[in-house]
């Protein structure tokens, strides 16, 4: 799936929202909406090799694991790490890696 869109975090309602376009057709428009209770960790996706992958996940209570970033064009290695290492000190929660 092709992922665009954006990320909104209100501390005023302790929420992250995602905004999400996907293919064109009826839904192309998603709208995903988390409490900060509902975050378990962020999870940082590191796959060296001939097809890198670096993803961001946000990993709920339930198991979940939402994308953060999309993993056709890898970013630099230091900055996801820095993303992602504000984002759990913000948020709260656990860094995890794999």
């Amino acid at each position: 799936m092709l992922v665009l869109g954006t990320m909104n975090i209100t501390e005023t309602t302790k929420k992250i929202i995602l905004y999400r376009k996907s293919y064109p057709g009826k839904n192309r428009e998603l709208t995903f909406t988390f409490s900060f209770e509902e975050i378990k960790a962020i999870k940082l996706r590191i796959k060296d090799g001939i097809n890198p992958k670096r993803q961001l996940l946000l990993r709920l209570t339930d198991g979940r694991e939402i994308p953060l970033n999309g993993i056709e064009e890898p970013m630099a290695l230091n900055k996801i790490e820095e993303e992602a290492i504000t984002l759990a000190k913000y948020l709260n929660v656990f860094l995890e890696t794999e």
